[in-house]
Protein backbone atom coordinates (compact mmCIF):
# COMPACT_ATOMS: atom_id res chain seq x y z
CA UNK A 1 0.00 0.00 0.00
CA UNK A 2 1.39 3.73 -0.93
CA UNK A 3 2.06 5.49 2.89
CA UNK A 4 2.21 9.02 3.42
CA UNK A 5 3.96 10.68 5.65
CA UNK A 6 3.43 13.35 8.69
CA UNK A 7 -0.39 13.88 9.68
CA UNK A 8 -3.05 13.33 7.74
CA UNK A 9 -6.12 15.35 8.51
CA UNK A 10 -9.24 13.97 6.32
CA UNK A 11 -13.08 14.77 6.24
CA UNK A 12 -15.59 12.57 5.61
CA UNK A 13 -19.12 12.76 5.96
CA UNK A 14 -19.09 16.03 7.79
CA UNK A 15 -16.25 13.90 10.87
CA UNK A 16 -12.62 15.35 11.39
CA UNK A 17 -10.78 12.86 11.62
CA UNK A 18 -7.16 13.19 12.40
CA UNK A 19 -4.38 10.16 11.79
CA UNK A 20 -0.76 9.75 13.17
CA UNK A 21 2.73 9.51 10.95
CA UNK A 22 2.79 6.60 8.63
CA UNK A 23 -0.87 6.35 7.83
CA UNK A 24 -2.29 5.14 4.76
CA UNK A 25 -4.61 7.57 3.21
CA UNK A 26 -7.73 6.68 0.08
CA UNK A 27 -9.17 9.50 -1.52
CA UNK A 28 -12.38 8.19 -3.46
CA UNK A 29 -15.25 10.40 -5.29
CA UNK A 30 -16.66 9.23 -1.94
CA UNK A 31 -14.00 10.88 0.58
CA UNK A 32 -13.03 14.50 0.92
CA UNK A 33 -9.91 16.28 0.82
CA UNK A 34 -6.80 15.16 2.32
CA UNK A 35 -4.38 17.63 3.84
CA UNK A 36 -0.36 18.31 2.14
CA UNK A 37 2.68 16.68 2.52
CA UNK A 38 5.79 17.91 1.47
CA UNK A 39 5.73 16.26 -1.68
CA UNK A 40 2.53 15.36 -2.41
CA UNK A 41 -1.53 16.94 -2.47
CA UNK A 42 -4.85 16.29 -2.78
CA UNK A 43 -7.63 18.92 -3.44
CA UNK A 44 -10.64 19.23 -5.08
CA UNK A 45 -10.89 20.21 -9.11
CA UNK A 46 -14.33 20.62 -9.60
CA UNK A 47 -17.67 18.68 -10.36
CA UNK A 48 -17.97 16.65 -13.89
CA UNK A 49 -21.97 14.95 -13.82
CA UNK A 50 -22.35 15.82 -10.23
CA UNK A 51 -19.41 14.30 -8.89
CA UNK A 52 -16.59 15.13 -6.71
CA UNK A 53 -13.12 15.14 -9.63
CA UNK A 54 -9.87 15.38 -7.68
CA UNK A 55 -6.78 16.18 -8.22
CA UNK A 56 -3.30 14.58 -6.89
CA UNK A 57 -0.18 16.40 -7.22
CA UNK A 58 3.86 15.30 -6.03
CA UNK A 59 6.71 16.48 -7.07
CA UNK A 60 10.39 15.62 -6.66
CA UNK A 61 13.36 17.55 -4.80
CA UNK A 62 13.93 19.85 -7.86
CA UNK A 63 10.79 20.89 -8.20
CA UNK A 64 9.36 18.91 -10.95
CA UNK A 65 5.42 18.49 -10.38
CA UNK A 66 3.00 15.84 -11.72
CA UNK A 67 -0.84 16.40 -11.89
CA UNK A 68 -3.43 13.55 -12.00
CA UNK A 69 -7.17 14.11 -11.88
CA UNK A 70 -9.45 10.90 -10.70
CA UNK A 71 -11.84 11.23 -13.31
CA UNK A 72 -10.20 9.27 -16.57
CA UNK A 73 -7.14 8.69 -14.76
CA UNK A 74 -6.19 11.84 -16.54
CA UNK A 75 -2.33 13.23 -16.43
CA UNK A 76 -3.26 16.83 -16.64
CA UNK A 77 0.37 18.21 -16.00
CA UNK A 78 3.91 17.69 -15.96
CA UNK A 79 5.53 21.23 -14.83
CA UNK A 80 8.74 22.25 -15.08
CA UNK A 81 10.41 24.15 -12.10
CA UNK A 82 12.33 26.58 -14.21
CA UNK A 83 10.64 29.85 -15.80
CA UNK A 84 8.08 31.46 -12.88
CA UNK A 85 6.88 34.18 -16.00
CA UNK A 86 6.92 31.13 -18.85
CA UNK A 87 4.40 28.34 -19.69
CA UNK A 88 5.68 25.27 -17.05
CA UNK A 89 3.16 22.86 -18.14
CA UNK A 90 4.62 20.46 -20.84
CA UNK A 91 1.37 18.96 -21.05
CA UNK A 92 -1.95 20.33 -23.10
CA UNK A 93 -4.67 20.57 -20.25
CA UNK A 94 -8.32 21.86 -19.53
CA UNK A 95 -9.29 23.95 -16.78
CA UNK A 96 -12.16 22.49 -16.04
CA UNK A 97 -12.95 18.60 -16.21
CA UNK A 98 -16.03 18.67 -18.35
CA UNK A 99 -13.79 20.35 -21.59
CA UNK A 100 -11.78 17.02 -21.43
CA UNK A 101 -15.20 15.48 -22.30
CA UNK A 102 -17.14 18.00 -24.66
CA UNK A 103 -18.12 17.36 -28.30
CA UNK A 104 -15.13 19.35 -29.07
CA UNK A 105 -12.30 17.34 -27.28
CA UNK A 106 -13.88 13.82 -26.91
CA UNK A 107 -12.07 13.00 -30.29
CA UNK A 108 -8.66 13.98 -28.88
CA UNK A 109 -8.75 11.80 -25.55
CA UNK A 110 -6.29 15.02 -24.07
CA UNK A 111 -4.82 13.62 -21.22
CA UNK A 112 -6.72 10.57 -20.70
CA UNK A 113 -5.39 6.95 -19.46
CA UNK A 114 -6.84 4.71 -22.29
CA UNK A 115 -7.41 0.86 -21.63
CA UNK A 116 -7.98 -1.73 -21.48
CA UNK A 117 -6.47 -1.44 -25.13
CA UNK A 118 -5.24 1.73 -27.25
CA UNK A 119 -5.84 2.33 -30.64
CA UNK A 120 -8.28 0.64 -32.89
CA UNK A 121 -9.54 -3.16 -33.25
CA UNK A 122 -10.69 -4.02 -36.81
CA UNK A 123 -14.57 -4.37 -36.32
CA UNK A 124 -14.37 -4.98 -32.76
CA UNK A 125 -13.59 -8.27 -32.47
CA UNK A 126 -10.27 -11.03 -32.57
CA UNK A 127 -9.93 -14.39 -31.35
CA UNK A 128 -9.09 -15.29 -28.12
CA UNK A 129 -8.59 -18.99 -26.82
CA UNK A 130 -9.72 -19.67 -30.37
CA UNK A 131 -13.17 -17.96 -30.04
CA UNK A 132 -14.70 -14.89 -31.20
CA UNK A 133 -14.87 -12.11 -29.06
CA UNK A 134 -17.01 -9.29 -29.73
CA UNK A 135 -16.21 -5.86 -28.13
CA UNK A 136 -18.14 -2.72 -28.15
CA UNK A 137 -17.38 -0.40 -31.32
CA UNK A 138 -17.28 3.16 -31.51
CA UNK A 139 -15.88 3.97 -35.06
CA UNK A 140 -16.74 3.31 -38.53
CA UNK A 141 -18.02 -0.18 -36.93
CA UNK A 142 -14.09 -0.61 -35.55
CA UNK A 143 -13.23 -0.05 -31.52
CA UNK A 144 -11.11 2.69 -30.82
CA UNK A 145 -9.30 2.92 -27.26
CA UNK A 146 -11.53 0.25 -25.85
CA UNK A 147 -14.88 2.00 -27.05
CA UNK A 148 -17.05 4.30 -25.08
CA UNK A 149 -16.31 2.23 -21.37
CA UNK A 150 -12.68 2.62 -21.34
CA UNK A 151 -10.24 3.84 -19.06
CA UNK A 152 -10.80 7.46 -19.52
CA UNK A 153 -14.50 7.12 -19.32
CA UNK A 154 -14.79 6.42 -15.16
CA UNK A 155 -14.01 8.14 -11.55
CA UNK A 156 -10.80 6.21 -10.14
CA UNK A 157 -10.12 6.07 -6.08
CA UNK A 158 -6.72 7.45 -5.55
CA UNK A 159 -4.51 7.66 -2.96
CA UNK A 160 -1.17 9.77 -2.75
CA UNK A 161 2.57 8.57 -0.91
CA UNK A 162 5.65 7.15 -2.23
CA UNK A 163 6.20 3.92 -4.31
CA UNK A 164 9.89 1.91 -3.89
CA UNK A 165 10.73 5.73 -2.11
CA UNK A 166 9.46 8.30 -4.71
CA UNK A 167 6.27 10.36 -4.78
CA UNK A 168 3.62 8.44 -5.96
CA UNK A 169 -0.31 8.67 -7.47
CA UNK A 170 -1.95 5.32 -7.04
CA UNK A 171 -5.21 4.91 -9.10
CA UNK A 172 -7.38 2.13 -8.89
CA UNK A 173 -10.46 0.93 -10.16
CA UNK A 174 -12.35 -2.26 -11.12
CA UNK A 175 -14.02 -2.62 -14.50
CA UNK A 176 -17.05 -5.28 -14.73
CA UNK A 177 -17.01 -6.87 -18.33
CA UNK A 178 -20.56 -6.07 -18.81
CA UNK A 179 -19.35 -1.94 -17.96
CA UNK A 180 -16.44 -2.60 -20.31
CA UNK A 181 -17.91 -5.21 -23.37
CA UNK A 182 -14.30 -7.03 -22.86
CA UNK A 183 -13.97 -10.55 -21.20
CA UNK A 184 -13.25 -10.54 -17.23
CA UNK A 185 -13.31 -8.32 -14.72
CA UNK A 186 -10.90 -6.71 -14.40
CA UNK A 187 -8.68 -4.79 -11.25
CA UNK A 188 -7.06 -2.32 -12.70
CA UNK A 189 -3.89 -0.21 -11.00
CA UNK A 190 -1.99 2.83 -12.62
CA UNK A 191 1.28 4.89 -10.44
CA UNK A 192 2.27 7.92 -11.35
CA UNK A 193 5.70 8.05 -9.73
CA UNK A 194 8.53 11.13 -10.12
CA UNK A 195 11.99 10.04 -9.42
CA UNK A 196 14.89 12.73 -8.08
CA UNK A 197 16.31 11.99 -11.69
CA UNK A 198 13.43 13.55 -13.84
CA UNK A 199 11.45 10.64 -14.42
CA UNK A 200 8.00 10.16 -14.77
CA UNK A 201 7.02 6.58 -14.47
CA UNK A 202 3.39 5.06 -15.11
CA UNK A 203 2.92 1.71 -14.54
CA UNK A 204 -0.40 0.76 -15.37
CA UNK A 205 -0.91 -3.19 -14.03
CA UNK A 206 -4.08 -5.64 -14.47
CA UNK A 207 -5.72 -8.57 -13.34
CA UNK A 208 -9.01 -10.24 -14.35
CA UNK A 209 -11.18 -13.49 -13.78
CA UNK A 210 -10.73 -14.09 -17.12
CA UNK A 211 -8.57 -14.70 -20.25
CA UNK A 212 -8.80 -10.84 -21.98
CA UNK A 213 -6.50 -8.73 -23.40
CA UNK A 214 -4.42 -5.93 -22.31
CA UNK A 215 -2.31 -2.69 -23.54
CA UNK A 216 -3.24 0.21 -22.37
CA UNK A 217 -1.02 4.06 -22.95
CA UNK A 218 -1.43 7.35 -21.94
CA UNK A 219 -2.90 10.03 -24.45
CA UNK A 220 -0.85 12.63 -23.24
CA UNK A 221 -0.10 16.28 -25.74
CA UNK A 222 3.15 18.15 -25.26
CA UNK A 223 3.99 21.30 -26.24
CA UNK A 224 7.85 21.70 -24.53
CA UNK A 225 8.19 25.43 -25.79
CA UNK A 226 6.70 28.84 -25.55
CA UNK A 227 5.56 28.75 -28.98
CA UNK A 228 1.65 28.29 -29.62
CA UNK A 229 2.80 25.22 -32.12
CA UNK A 230 5.16 22.21 -32.29
CA UNK A 231 6.33 23.31 -35.66
CA UNK A 232 9.89 23.84 -34.36
CA UNK A 233 10.54 21.14 -31.80
CA UNK A 234 12.61 17.78 -33.14
CA UNK A 235 11.17 14.60 -32.73
CA UNK A 236 13.58 11.41 -33.17
CA UNK A 237 12.83 7.85 -33.06
CA UNK A 238 14.58 4.42 -32.97
CA UNK A 239 12.30 3.47 -36.06
CA UNK A 240 12.89 2.60 -39.43
CA UNK A 241 9.36 1.16 -40.33
CA UNK A 242 5.59 2.23 -39.63
CA UNK A 243 1.83 0.46 -40.28
CA UNK A 244 0.19 0.85 -43.58
CA UNK A 245 -3.33 1.39 -42.72
CA UNK A 246 -6.86 1.38 -44.41
CA UNK A 247 -8.99 4.72 -45.38
CA UNK A 248 -10.36 3.62 -41.43
CA UNK A 249 -6.51 3.91 -39.93
CA UNK A 250 -7.16 0.20 -39.33
CA UNK A 251 -3.72 -1.77 -39.79
CA UNK A 252 -3.47 -3.82 -42.83
CA UNK A 253 -0.84 -5.99 -41.35
CA UNK A 254 1.71 -5.07 -43.68
CA UNK A 255 4.58 -2.75 -42.92
CA UNK A 256 6.25 0.41 -44.79
CA UNK A 257 9.72 1.97 -44.91
CA UNK A 258 10.25 5.47 -43.14
CA UNK A 259 11.22 7.85 -46.01
CA UNK A 260 10.82 11.04 -46.64
CA UNK A 261 8.78 13.19 -43.65
CA UNK A 262 8.25 9.68 -41.79
CA UNK A 263 11.38 9.52 -41.30
CA UNK A 264 12.48 10.39 -37.67
CA UNK A 265 16.30 9.40 -37.44
CA UNK A 266 18.08 12.56 -37.41
CA UNK A 267 16.94 15.64 -35.26
CA UNK A 268 14.87 18.44 -37.41
CA UNK A 269 11.89 20.79 -36.84
CA UNK A 270 8.26 19.18 -37.03
CA UNK A 271 7.84 21.71 -39.48
CA UNK A 272 9.80 19.76 -42.46
CA UNK A 273 8.30 16.63 -41.41
CA UNK A 274 4.51 18.24 -41.88
CA UNK A 275 5.13 20.48 -44.37
CA UNK A 276 5.18 17.85 -46.71
CA UNK A 277 1.71 16.41 -45.21
CA UNK A 278 -0.30 19.21 -45.73
CA UNK A 279 -1.83 18.78 -48.80
CA UNK A 280 -2.76 15.04 -47.89
CA UNK A 281 -6.31 14.51 -46.15
CA UNK A 282 -4.43 14.02 -42.45
CA UNK A 283 -2.65 17.37 -42.92
CA UNK A 284 -0.35 15.74 -40.63
CA UNK A 285 0.74 12.82 -38.74
CA UNK A 286 -1.97 10.03 -37.13
CA UNK A 287 0.86 7.47 -37.92
CA UNK A 288 1.99 4.12 -35.51
CA UNK A 289 5.46 3.84 -35.91
CA UNK A 290 7.62 0.23 -35.37
CA UNK A 291 10.20 1.32 -33.02
CA UNK A 292 13.28 -0.71 -31.13
CA UNK A 293 14.78 0.14 -27.98
CA UNK A 294 17.84 1.78 -27.52
CA UNK A 295 19.65 2.45 -24.19
CA UNK A 296 17.57 2.12 -21.42
CA UNK A 297 14.42 1.19 -23.32
CA UNK A 298 14.92 4.76 -25.28
CA UNK A 299 12.18 4.67 -28.06
CA UNK A 300 11.84 8.91 -29.02
CA UNK A 301 12.62 12.11 -27.87
CA UNK A 302 11.28 15.15 -27.79
CA UNK A 303 12.89 18.27 -28.15
CA UNK A 304 12.36 22.19 -28.05
CA UNK A 305 15.81 23.99 -28.94
CA UNK A 306 14.80 27.19 -28.06
CA UNK A 307 14.10 26.21 -23.49
CA UNK A 308 16.26 23.62 -23.61
CA UNK A 309 13.48 21.19 -22.62
CA UNK A 310 12.94 17.88 -23.42
CA UNK A 311 11.19 14.34 -22.79
CA UNK A 312 13.17 10.82 -23.49
CA UNK A 313 10.49 8.47 -24.09
CA UNK A 314 11.33 5.13 -22.53
CA UNK A 315 9.02 1.81 -23.36
CA UNK A 316 9.89 -1.98 -23.72
CA UNK A 317 6.52 -2.20 -26.26
CA UNK A 318 7.14 -2.12 -29.96
CA UNK A 319 5.03 1.03 -31.10
CA UNK A 320 5.01 4.66 -30.83
CA UNK A 321 1.69 6.26 -32.06
CA UNK A 322 2.35 9.98 -33.45
CA UNK A 323 -0.73 11.99 -33.80
CA UNK A 324 0.33 15.54 -34.75
CA UNK A 325 -3.11 17.40 -33.36
CA UNK A 326 -4.05 18.00 -36.86
CA UNK A 327 -7.82 18.17 -35.71
CA UNK A 328 -6.90 20.47 -32.67
CA UNK A 329 -8.60 24.21 -33.52
CA UNK A 330 -9.65 27.88 -31.88
CA UNK A 331 -12.60 25.95 -30.10
CA UNK A 332 -10.86 24.08 -28.05
CA UNK A 333 -9.81 26.20 -24.71
CA UNK A 334 -6.90 25.08 -23.29
CA UNK A 335 -5.20 26.45 -20.02
CA UNK A 336 -2.52 27.81 -22.11
CA UNK A 337 -5.09 29.56 -24.34
CA UNK A 338 -6.88 28.66 -27.29
CA UNK A 339 -6.44 25.73 -29.73
CA UNK A 340 -4.75 25.82 -32.86
CA UNK A 341 -3.87 22.85 -35.74
CA UNK A 342 -0.37 21.24 -34.35
CA UNK A 343 -0.45 23.16 -31.03
CA UNK A 344 0.89 20.03 -29.38
CA UNK A 345 1.95 16.09 -30.45
CA UNK A 346 0.47 13.27 -28.52
CA UNK A 347 3.09 10.25 -28.30
CA UNK A 348 1.71 7.10 -27.35
CA UNK A 349 4.03 4.42 -26.77
CA UNK A 350 2.08 0.87 -26.73
CA UNK A 351 1.93 -2.56 -28.92
CA UNK A 352 1.47 -2.18 -32.68
CA UNK A 353 -2.09 -1.50 -32.42
CA UNK A 354 -4.73 -4.34 -33.57
CA UNK A 355 -1.97 -6.89 -32.56
CA UNK A 356 -5.07 -8.83 -31.04
CA UNK A 357 -5.55 -9.68 -34.85
CA UNK A 358 -2.12 -9.66 -36.04
CA UNK A 359 -0.28 -12.19 -33.84
CA UNK A 360 3.29 -11.39 -35.40
CA UNK A 361 2.51 -7.43 -33.95
CA UNK A 362 3.23 -8.70 -30.30
CA UNK A 363 1.36 -10.57 -27.24
CA UNK A 364 -1.65 -8.57 -25.33
CA UNK A 365 -2.73 -11.34 -23.86
CA UNK A 366 -3.75 -11.78 -20.05
CA UNK A 367 -4.41 -14.61 -18.76
CA UNK A 368 -7.13 -14.95 -15.54
CA UNK A 369 -5.54 -14.55 -12.06
CA UNK A 370 -2.13 -12.84 -13.60
CA UNK A 371 -1.06 -9.97 -13.15
CA UNK A 372 0.83 -7.90 -15.86
CA UNK A 373 2.13 -4.18 -15.73
CA UNK A 374 3.22 -2.08 -18.41
CA UNK A 375 5.46 0.97 -17.90
CA UNK A 376 5.96 3.79 -19.72
CA UNK A 377 8.63 6.49 -18.41
CA UNK A 378 8.66 10.16 -19.51
CA UNK A 379 12.59 11.32 -18.48
CA UNK A 380 12.38 14.77 -18.26
CA UNK A 381 15.28 17.24 -18.97
CA UNK A 382 15.18 21.24 -18.89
Amino acid sequence: MVKRSGLVRTAVAGLTVCFGAGVTQVISSETAFAADTDNSKVEKFDKYKGHQVYEYTIQNKSGLKVSVLSQGGTLHGIYVPKGAHDKRNILMSFKHTKQYYDKNAASLYVGQQIGPVGNRIHNGKFKLDGKTVSVPTNENGNTLHSGNHGFNSVRWQGEVGTYEGNPAITLRHTFNSKYTGFPGDIQATTRYVVTDNNQVKVLMSAKSTKDTVFDPTIHAYFNLGQEKTIQNQELTMNSTQRLQLNKEKVPTGKLLANTGAYDFSKAKPLKEHLDPLMKTKEQGFDTMFKVSQGDNDQIAKLSDPKTDRSVTFLSQRNALVVYSGNAIDKKLQFESGPGRQHAAIALEPQTLPDAVNHPSFGDVSLKAGETKTKEITYQVDY
